[in-house]
């Protein structure tokens, strides 16, 4: 064969060969899709995405950079992958790794998998705290999945602006799915905080035939009272011979429920002087329903009732050389039930005591988990709260010389300094 022939042949193989390069080669303007790593499946799936939404875009990046171990798959299914999501997995897992659809018997103990957490609140966009550290807000649908909690006691508090937050002590383990149901319940339409017992207008004698009980209602009644809250008893009248004292709640009269002064005024003018009427009311820690007879009504200006002293005294307190302040001990209703007291600190407790005798307590310092003031619930009204190791809570609001919310700071500090802080 002529040399020449044989280097056009030569010459023309070697441009079949760099146009079929060029053809086929990559293209600069298609970039790579980048595989989803275990920890991107395992946050799509804690958002709540439906395991067929994550296989699509599994596939749509090109698939995963693990392998699809024993371990992989546990975890994956903790945090609510299905079957098909693990076969779509096993199939786009990189080769050479072992992927066998049943896992080999180990020889080893498997690391558990992480807890899980689950919220579900109604209503929906709920706001979730856990530990008091925001953690996001529950779906439209009221649901929201955690799977980076570490196992052990937490506590989970579900708040939403119009509800009364729902709290509770959880204790997460490995590989478990714990689920908190979070039925938040409407919170009242108002707060009214404390007040100091108003001094009332020394009132003329009363001029109707009707029964006198000698009660002096509270000028204005405390929110969520579900009867009539008395400033105090006339001196000698039947009331203070029956019992009822200040801060005590008229409920009802012969069997007739009252909820406002006026109610009780009405019914009262029904019964003449010498009848017998039954009073119920409660004393601040019980109901009490007796026959009380109705004297006649006095014929000259009635002495006027000096109400409790305010703020609070620490009068017949069964300790010494503490530093005491006035507060209000919220009971769990948003601030619609409380009461008024002292709450003293010192000698390694901390010790409260209503001024109504409802409620006395103490609380050891050292069994305290956290003093804090609140960030959501009563955060009008400078709520704060201490919370024990065992997972009790308190919830109080700190109150100034006239009864009003004031900040808790000082409490706070008073509180943080006996504790060594």
């Amino acid at each position: 064969m002529h040399p020449t022939s044989q280097a056009n042949r030569n010459l023309l193989a070697l441009l079949i060969i760099l146009m079929a390069a060029i053809a086929f080669g990559p293209s600069p303007a298609i970039s790579a899709a980048k595989p989803l790593s275990k920890q991107e499946v395992l946050d799509l799936l804690s958002q709540d995405l439906p395991s067929e939404k994550v296989a699509e875009m599994v596939k749509k990046e090109g698939g995963i950079n693990f392998p699809m171990t024993s371990a992989a798959e546990q975890e994956i299914r903790a945090a609510g992958g299905t079957d098909d999501l693990i076969r779509v997995l096993r199939d786009l897992a990189p080769k050479g790794h072992p992927t066998p659809a049943h896992p080999p018997a180990q020889t080893t103990t498997t690391p558990a998998s992480p807890p899980v957490l689950v919220i579900q609140s109604t209503p929906g966009d709920s706001q979730v705290y856990v530990d008091d550290e925001p953690v996001g807000s529950t779906s439209h649908a009221g649901r929201m999945k955690l799977t980076r909690l570490p196992p052990g006691e937490h506590n989970v508090r579900v708040s939403l602006r119009g509800y009364q937050d729902h709290e509770q002590t959880i204790t997460l383990a490995a590989g478990q799915t714990t689920t908190v149901a979070a039925n938040l319940q409407p919170a009242a339409p108002a707060y009214n905080p404390p007040q100091a017992p108003p001094v009332e207008e020394t009132p003329t004698a009363p001029t109707s035939p009707a029964g006198y009980l000698g009660v002096l209602p509270m000028q204005q009644q405390p929110a969520g009272a579900r009867g009539v809250v008395i400033s105090g008893a006339y001196p000698g009248s039947p009331a203070e011979q029956a019992g009822i004292k200040s801060y005590d709640t008229i409920l009802a009269l012969n069997g007739q429920a009252v909820s406002t002064p006026d109610q009780l005024r009405s019914a009262l003018a029904g019964h003449q002087a010498g009848e017998a009427v039954a009073v119920t009311w409660y004393n601040g820690s019980t109901n009490v329903t007796r026959q009380i007879r109705l004297a006649a009504p006095p014929n000259q200006t009635q002495t006027q009732v000096s109400p409790p002293s305010y703020p609070p005294t620490l009068s017949n307190m069964p300790h010494s050389g503490f530093v005491s302040f006035a507060v209000a001990h919220d009971h769990g209703q948003g601030g619609q039930n409380y009461c008024v007291g002292v709450m003293s600190i010192g000698n390694g407790i901390i010790y409260y005591k209503a001024t109504n005798g409802l409620h006395t307590f103490e609380i050891p310092l050292n069994s305290i988990r956290e003093v804090k003031r609140n960030t959501v619930y009563l955060l009008a009204f400078y709520g704060f709260h201490i919370r024990t190791k065992k997972g009790t809570n308190y919830n109080f609001a700190a109150l100034n010389q006239q009864g009003q919310p004031e900040p808790p700071d000082a409490v706070l500090t008073a509180i943080d300094q006996a504790m060594g802080k």
